[in-house]
C-alpha cells in the first residue's frame, strides 16, 4: 500500500531500466512562462516515482522516431499556439501514441493546435491533437478575468483525484469550453462551480464545467487538467503537485483499480530537499504529531501537526535517507541533500 512505503529512499537513484517521461514546453501562441519551474517540478516528482525525466523545449526530440520511442509519457506542460511540431515530428508523434504512448496536458496544452470546430483563430491545422486530449479552449473570452478563487468538487473515484479534496478551493484562470472543441468521451475528474465572465455576468460558458478529466484511447492513457495557469502551481501547491503526480504514475503503471485507502495520505515537495520541506497530510486530527526518522530509526525531529499543510526544518540533518512518519501511521520517503 502506498501509506506503508518502506525505508528505502526511491529518490536515491534511477535504476537502469526506469521508465523516461519527456517533458515538453514549446510555444508559437502565448507564453506562460512556467518551463523551469514545471520542469522542477516533475523532476522531483520523477524522483519519487523513480522515472527519469528529460527536457524539450523546441521538439526536436519529435524529429527522430526511434528516439521517440524511448519514452513512455510524454508532458506538455503549457505549450501553445500551432507551429510547434513539423508534419514528421507530428507523424512520429501519432505512431507513438499508436504505439501505447501516454500523454499529460497541462493548462494551455488545450490552446496547442486548435480544434477546426473550435471558435477563434489558427484551427484545423492538426485535430488530432486536441482530439486526444479532449479539447481546445473557446477563444473570445478564453477563460475568466484573473484567476479569481473558485471550488471545484471532485467526480467519481481515479487515482489521480484521491489526494485531491473533496470540495478544492482554489484560485485559477478557469477556462471556458462551450465555444471551443470538447470531446464526449473525456472522462471528468475535477469540476469547477458556476463562475463570473469577464464582462462580470454568468454567461452561458460559466457553467459548472470540467477541469480535469482522462481518456483512454487505444492502449494509451491521457489526463488533461485546464489547472497551472501561474508558475506558483508548480512551485507552492502540494494539491496540484499531487494531482499531477498522481496522474503521471496512474498513465505509467495503470493502477486503474487502485482503492483510495491506498493513496498516500502524506506527501512532501520539493523532495529531495535540502533545508525545509513543505508537508501536506490529508485527514490530521487535532492532536496530531509527525515525525522524521532516519535509517537507524531514531527520531530527529518531532513536532505537532495542528494543520494538514507544514514547513519542516531540515537544515541541520546530515544528508541521507529518512522517514516522515504521522502518529496514525502514514509514512512517506524523505530525501535530504546537501
Amino acid at each position: 500500500m502506498r501509506n506503508t512505503i518502506s525505508l528505502l529512499c526511491v529518490a536515491a537513484a534511477l535504476s537502469v531500466n526506469a521508465q523516461r517521461v519527456l517533458h515538453f514546453t514549446a510555444t508559437s501562441g502565448y507564453d506562460h512562462g512556467t518551463r523551469d519551474a514545471s520542469f522542477a517540478m516533475f523532476t522531483s516528482i520523477g524522483n519519487e516515482l523513480g522515472i527519469e525525466v528529460v527536457n524539450d523545449a523546441t521538439g526536436t526530440t519529435f524529429s527522430d522516431a526511434t528516439v521517440l520511442a524511448g519514452f513512455d509519457a510524454i508532458i506538455f506542460s503549457n505549450t501553445s499556439g500551432n507551429n510547434i511540431l513539423d508534419a514528421t515530428q507530428r507523424a512520429n508523434f501519432e505512431a507513438w501514441v499508436s504505439a501505447g504512448g501516454h500523454v499529460l496536458g497541462i493548462h494551455a496544452a488545450s490552446d496547442t493546435y486548435r480544434h477546426n470546430t473550435a471558435n477563434g483563430n489558427n484551427t484545423g491545422t492538426w485535430d488530432y491533437f486536441a482530439e486526444l486530449i479532449g479539447a481546445s479552449v473557446q477563444e473570445d473570452p478564453n477563460h475568466v478575468d484573473g484567476t479569481p478563487t473558485y471550488t471545484m468538487q471532485r467526480v467519481g473515484a481515479h487515482p489521480a483525484t484521491y489526494n485531491v479534496p473533496d470540495e478544492w478551493e482554489k484560485a485559477e484562470e478557469y477556462y471556458y469550453w462551450e465555444n471551443g472543441f470538447f470531446a464526449e468521451l473525456n472522462t471528468p475528474m475535477l469540476i469547477v462551480e458556476e463562475t463570473v465572465g469577464p464582462n462580470g455576468e454568468v454567461n452561458s460558458y460559466d457553467a459548472p464545467r470540467p477541469m480535469s478529466w482522462y481518456r483512454t484511447p487505444g492502449n494509451s492513457r491521457v489526463v488533461y487538467t485546464a489547472l497551472g495557469h501561474a508558475a506558483s502551481n508548480f512551485t507552492d501547491d502540494l494539491i496540484f503537485r499531487a494531482h499531477v503526480r498522481d496522474a503521471l504514475a496512474w498513465m505509467l503503471e495503470g493502477t486503474t483499480g487502485m482503492d483510495e485507502q491506498d493513496a498516500m495520505e502524506a506527501f512532501l515537495f520539493p523532495n529531495p530537499s535540502t533545508d525545509q520541506v513543505q508537508l501536506h497530510a490529508r485527514g490530521t486530527g487535532p492532536n496530531s504529531v509527525v515525525s522524521v526518522i532516519d535509517v537507524g530509526g531514531r527520531t530527529v525531529i518531532r513536532e505537532p501537526l495542528t494543520t494538514e499543510r507544514m514547513t519542516l526544518f531540515i537544515a541541520m540533518l546530515q544528508a541521507g535517507c529518512y522517514t516522515v512518519v504521522l502518529d496514525n501511521g502514514t509514512r512517506a520517503p524523505l530525501m535530504i541533500v546537501h
